[in-house]
């Protein structure tokens, strides 16, 4: 007990020797009560043991896969003369195939598929009956299901890969289930990659189709556009010509009336005067009288018709009468009614009517033509596509995931000692205590 003395008003504190508790008390306590010490320590570890030898081990199994190469998409791509940057092209159609993979792994569809394909309801509840609530039991399964992704690193454009595991007690069980899902999830996720491909290229295809006929019936437009505009040229130029033709006709035969009736006024006047035959007069188609030596004077005046006589009139009067055509005499008349032959057939019209294919001047036709016979020789080989590189098959994991026996072994040894310690001092407290009592007693 600690006392307290005064010396010249000074107050001091002291304490006895029981109250100091030093190391070597410490360890004798230990060695004193050892007994209890390693009871406790041997209860608690042999605990440990027996649980980690009693309780169910967990094992996990993984499959690991990797991005597929651009040789596994290679005949996915989908061919076009238009392609440049193929690398670049092949490199995205793998991130996306790689991330349609990525969500058929956690597709619950083909999860439950797979849980159905192999009967794992009598294997996950050995109780099952028809009273079970199946959706638990896949849940439950489900929920041992995990997708392991390293998280990709920044201006990093490498695809990390991917683990897929599940944890069990059944090293077996878990490879197999891992490898069916791991072959269902790579075949659904083929199938579907083909299948869009496919789809896109019979659009393609059908699109291209469209063009074609689309540009063959615009050329077959174009071409009796063309027919209809020249034989409508030809046409107003046939007419224009033809009224050229008739205006000179009805020209010269005006001309040729007007002559008739002037003929016949002057054959009117030649019978008049009584002459028959053509005049001494009209023999001199020039008076010329000489005034000297070096002065002649000529007199060019039209002579008069009736001088020809009534008989030559009369003659030239009955050819004009019974003239049946002008065009003879007409000039030029020829050569229009040419032109106007020429303009009934035209060459080019009567070519375009032969042509029976049009093609040789669609200018972008055999381009579409090309590209689609290149669409229509494309074939997709399922053995040569890959959706993703199998890194690692699932296989009977060896080593525990739970419980990690030599961890759990180890820190039932600690807790046990420190547990046999506290003990020990615990015991050392009752019998001091009891001591004490029994000392005030006496």
């Amino acid at each position: 007990m600690a006392q307290v003395t005064y010396h010249d008003n000074t107050v001091v504190n002291t304490s006895t020797e029981d109250d100091e508790i030093s190391l070597s008390d410490l360890v004798k306590t230990v060695i004193r009560y050892w007994k209890i010490a390693v009871i406790i320590t041997a209860a608690i570890l042999l605990g440990s043991l027996v649980y980690v030898l009693l309780v169910t081990p967990v094992y996990k199994a993984k499959v690991s896969y990797l991005p597929p190469t651009l040789g596994d998409v290679a005949p996915l791509r989908i061919p076009a003369s238009s392609d440049q940057n193929i690398t670049e092209k092949d490199l995205d159609l793998a991130k996306k195939i790689y991330t349609d993979f990525e969500k058929n792994l956690n597709s619950l569809k083909l999860r439950r598929a797979i849980f159905d394909k192999m009967n794992l309801l009598p294997l996950l509840n050995k109780n099952a009956n028809e009273q079970t609530n199946i959706e638990a039991v896949f849940n439950k399964f489900n929920e041992k299901i995990t997708i392991e992704k390293p998280i990709a690193k920044k201006d990093v454009p490498v695809v990390p890969a991917i683990h897929l595991t599940l944890k069990g007690s059944d090293p077996q069980f878990l490879a197999d289930v891992l490898n069916q899902i791991s072959d269902h999830v790579q075949a659904t996720t083929k199938q579907e990659v083909i299948r869009d491909i496919s789809e896109q290229v019979s659009f393609k295809k059908s699109q291209l189709t469209r063009e074609i006929n689309e540009l063959r019936a615009k050329a077959e437009r174009q071409k009796n556009d063309m027919i209809t505009k020249l034989q409508e040229t030809d046409q107003v130029e046939r007419e224009k010509l033809e009224d050229q033709i008739k205006t000179l006709r009805d020209s010269a035969k005006t001309k040729r009336m007007d002559q008739i009736t002037v003929l016949t006024e002057a054959a009117k006047i030649a019978e008049s005067i009584g002459l028959v035959e053509k005049s001494a007069l009209l023999e001199n188609t020039a008076i010329t009288t000489e005034r000297n030596a070096f002065y002649t004077e000529v007199n060019t005046q039209p002579q008069p018709l009736y001088l020809r006589g009534s008989k030559a009139l009369q003659s030239e009067i009955k050819e004009l009468t019974e003239r049946r055509s002008d065009d003879p005499f007409i000039p030029g008349l020829r050569d229009l009614e040419d032109k106007v032959a020429l303009l009934k057939t035209n060459p080019q019209v009567e070519a375009l009517k032969l042509r029976k294919d049009n093609d040789a001047f669609i200018e972008t036709l055999r381009d579409k033509e090309s590209e689609l016979a290149i669409l229509e020789a494309f074939k997709i080989d399922p053995n040569q596509v890959k959706v993703a590189s199998l890194d690692r098959a699932a296989y009977p994991p060896e080593t525990r995931e739970s419980p990690k026996r030599t961890k759990i072994v180890a820190f039932g040894a600690i807790i046990g000692l420190f547990l046999g310690i506290m003990a020990a001092f615990m015991v050392n407290f009752w019998h001091s205590l009891r001591l004490e009592d029994a000392g005030k007693a006496e």
